[in-house]
């Protein structure tokens, strides 16, 4: 185990983003040093002279001084959770603080996909190239898929994999941790019709409106909780997350309201959702008959 103790964390800090970009995204360059951490380009080079002499297998020779490639017999410096991963790939990640000033507990709901198979998807949607993975289905069991993935999902719960699916030929939600197996399939390049261009569900913006349970006597908690304007909460969402949306907010979609007590939000524009595909997880949502 090599010891970086005699580092400044600082530092430490940059040369873990050196081996994320080269392990995840395949390459990284000095330019990346100084946009990400708005140091001098003097310090960038010497962050990348460092993790050279520490890691001297991990860039490729193929390495030009503008751009720095993942070796083929690289191994690794830092150790990397899946979870966080996905949140730096997408954008998502949380400020963390070693201190903590006020009493608290969080109860994190643990989802840790496998992290070879976050990174042959990674890889596989940056080049747009299909996976063939393994995948587990609780109503089937495990089967091979034919995968060509374009984007990543949190749903609150657990990541997924937005993908085209050639077995059913459609796109849809794939959960990663149920991934067995993935491995890119080199020689392929998709169709168009296989690609995020042509997910009408993932391009399609719907707006919500969510309004106060009308079996509420009284709203104001609710309108205060969710800061509703006018005692209305506005939400746009792609028409692919809004089952998972609606059912997160246990909001009550049925054509009559729910008799439900434990409703305490209610879809207030249902033709909203006309169209929109996994609706079989909005709460008691019932079709469009007689509206």
């Amino acid at each position: 185990m090599i010891s970086l103790k005699h580092l400044p964390a600082a530092q430490v800090s940059r040369l873990t983003y050196i081996e994320f970009c080269l392990r995840f995204l395949g390459s990284f360059s000095r330019a990346d040093l100084v946009k990400k951490f708005g140091v001098g380009t003097a310090a960038a080079s010497r962050d990348i002279a460092e993790y050279k002499k520490l890691m001297p297998n991990n860039i490729s020779d193929t390495s030009s001084s503008k751009s720095y490639v993942l070796s083929d017999s690289w191994q690794p410096l830092f150790k990397f959770k899946s979870s966080e991963v996905l949140a730096q790939l997408t954008g998502k990640e949380i400020q963390s603080f070693t201190h903590s000033y006020v009493s608290n507990e969080t109860l994190d709901i643990i989802d840790e996909p496998d992290l070879r198979i976050v990174t042959e998807i990674t890889k596989a949607i940056l080049s747009q190239r299909a996976l063939e993975a393994e995948y587990f289905s609780n109503s089937s069991g495990s089967s091979t898929k034919n995968l060509v993935p374009h984007s990543y999902m949190y749903n609150g719960s657990r990541w997924h994999v937005r993908a085209f699916d050639r077995c059913k030929n459609r796109f849809g939600d794939f959960v990663i941790s149920r991934f067995l197996g993935a491995k890119i399939i080199e020689k392929e390049t998709p169709n168009k019709l296989e690609l995020k261009t042509e997910d009408i569900q993932w391009n399609r913006q719907i707006d919500l409106e969510i309004i106060p349970h009308p079996s509420l006597e009284d709203t104001r908690g609710v309108t205060n909780e969710f800061n509703m304007i006018d005692g209305v909460l506005k939400k746009r969402i792609r028409a692919s997350s809004a089952g998972y949306f609606l059912k997160n907010l246990y909001v009550d979609c049925a054509r009559i309201p729910t008799a439900d007590k434990h409703f305490r939000l209610r879809l207030k524009n249902r033709l909203s959702l006309y169209g929109v595909g996994g609706l079989n997880m909005a709460p008691y949502f019932d079709g469009f008959e007689e509206e």
